[in-house]
């Protein structure tokens, strides 16, 4: 009688779930969903993800990044969605990952195309991250023939401005010694 009384007081407790489908609460944190279209292969998500669910790395004849989920290994706690610059991750309503037989159903993939280094021709970044970086710094009111000059910049790897910074400031250094 005690737990009639409670049910009358409080509701239902339970749900007719599966055979209803059931609504998750706002905020509900659930399988990240990838848009490929909004990815540029920052890599900040597999940077981010404690359990290596994500992973991004270089195809083997390293012309292709890849970026690859796997939900089995996903611990859903959101740093993907949090880090993502252009919203290409969320994370959805969506918290059925059962599949039959094949584990492979629970994996997504995206390929992205790199960009080589114009000083040392080596892979570095993609041509999607490039092609964002220069239309964010139009949008922040760059113009075109500045934009024009740090095109060359912006294709050159981390490793190559560093050398070439080096060669600089040992030049300088060298002047300022005679």
């Amino acid at each position: 009688m005690k737990l009639l009384d409670m049910t009358k007081k409080y509701g239902k407790a339970t749900y007719k779930y599966p055979l209803e489908p059931y609504e998750v609460s706002e905020g509900f944190r659930g399988k990240p969903s990838y848009t490929y279209d909004n990815c540029i292969g920052c890599t900040a998500c597999g940077v981010a993800c404690p359990s290596n669910a994500i992973n991004v790395k270089l195809n083997e004849d390293k012309t292709k990044l890849v970026w690859e989920f796997d939900a089995a290994r996903c611990i859903f706690c959101g740093r993907c969605d949090e880090v993502c610059p252009t919203g290409a991750i969320v994370l959805s309503q969506e918290f059925e990952l059962a599949v039959k037989f094949d584990k492979n159903n629970l994996k997504e993939r995206g390929e992205l195309d790199v960009e080589y280094c114009e000083v040392c021709n080596k892979p570095f970044t993609t041509k999607r991250l490039i092609s964002y970086i220069l239309h964010r710094l139009e949008k922040v009111g760059w113009d075109k023939e500045t934009l024009g000059e740090k095109v060359k910049y912006a294709k050159t790897c981390p490793t190559c401005k560093r050398e070439e910074k080096v060669e600089v400031i040992t030049k300088y250094l060298k002047r300022g010694t005679k």
